[in-house]
């Protein structure tokens, strides 16, 4: 993709105190020194911002475009406009803290809402099924966690929200995945410390080259 579009979802309930929000604001703030003229959309998707599909919702969308009353497509709106962000997204990044061992109700509320057939996605018993954003996109995680989940540590497969956002997004066709982790947030000063100081870096070299 030759034209660059930032998609910055934030999903911390804890707004500027987050410290999820802050390495991803650190992380754009590098990226568009390399990228001045890419378009950034903010997408925030804490607590308060967000809905996950209830019974209404599941009703609309599985009825088909045609035949969908008007009630039914205010209900889908605020679905479709996620789906058109994405899809005019080249760059996705997410910023999220970890929550026992997995992804915020508020940010699978999220991912509920993108991940639909016949939107970004495709299924059929002939065909099986299959991705239907365009090709190219490029995804960032940057997550925060108590501990330490980096792959090789002790609760390294403990960690439930990297393969959950991977898989989501990849199943909807974004196949380039990429992660900044950060944790160690409640342990030693030292080990806080260490794990900032790695992030920071791992920020500084990425947001470079991507």
């Amino acid at each position: 993709m030759e034209n660059k579009n930032l998609l910055l979802i934030k999903a911390s309930p804890r707004q500027d105190r987050s410290r999820s929000g802050q390495l991803a604001e650190k992380f754009l703030s590098e990226w568009q020194k390399s990228n001045p003229s890419a378009e950034v959309i903010r997408r925030d998707v804490s607590p308060g911002n967000i809905q996950g599909p209830d019974q209404e919702w599941v009703e609309a969308n599985l009825t088909d475009d045609a035949l969908k009353t008007d009630k039914q497509i205010q209900k889908l709106s605020n679905s479709d406009l996620y789906i058109d962000e994405i899809k005019s997204a080249s760059h996705i990044v997410i910023s999220t803290p970890m929550y026992n061992f997995s992804t915020p109700w508020n940010l699978k509320a999220y991912i509920d809402n993108v991940v639909r057939e016949g939107k970004t996605f495709y299924y059929s018993v002939e065909t099986s099924h299959g991705p239907l954003l365009p090709a190219g996109k490029k995804i960032l995680l940057i997550s925060t966690a108590a501990g330490d989940y980096s792959p090789g540590a002790e609760f390294g497969a403990y960690d439930l929200l990297t393969p959950t956002i991977a898989t989501a997004f990849g199943f909807m066709g974004v196949q380039d995945f990429s992660h900044i982790h950060c944790g160690n947030r409640e342990e030693a000063e030292h080990l806080k410390e260490a794990s900032m100081k790695y992030a920071l870096e791992k920020i500084g070299e990425f947001s470079k080259a991507w």
